[in-house]
């Protein structure tokens, strides 16, 4: 529970950072990018259940894709988490993209990123995995 708490600290603070960036004044927000091909396979809101028991709904979209499937941002922003193993979501990576917009990247198989980098449009962050609380490869 230790390592579960001290970990939400780390991404509770990488999502309170809220950086002015003026791309995303510009137009940018419409120019989004997919981060991987593939196939949706869970979408935000459903309800999960562990052990028979309600659990808290999906906070994200997963995208059916192997293994090693390169995960490129979706838009610019900087790096505000760079983690290769948290006990939840396994290798994860959050972008800031300016005015409360963050994109999370979770169960990355390799994070390829560091906090504090700036990163445009189609750049690499990591690979798909299955790291984490996941049940096979795929990105969150």
């Amino acid at each position: 529970m230790e390592r579960i708490r001290r970990e939400q600290a780390l991404v509770d603070a990488a999502k309170a950072r809220h950086l002015p960036r003026a791309d995303l004044l510009q137009g940018a927000l419409t120019d989004f990018q997919w981060p991987a091909p593939g196939p949706i396979s869970g979408v935000y809101g459903s309800q999960r259940y562990y052990n028979g028991a309600a659990g808290n709904p999906h906070c994200g979209v997963d995208m059916a894709v192997p293994t090693g499937t390169p995960v490129r941002a979706p838009a610019a922003g900087v790096v505000t988490l760079a983690e290769p193993d948290l006990f939840f979501s396994g290798g994860t990576v959050i972008l800031d993209h300016g005015y409360r917009l963050s994109s999370s990247f979770l169960h990355l198989s390799k994070v390829l990123v560091a906090v504090g980098q700036e990163v445009m449009v189609g750049d690499v962050l990591g690979e798909v995995g299955a790291t984490g609380r996941a049940s096979g490869a795929h990105l969150d």
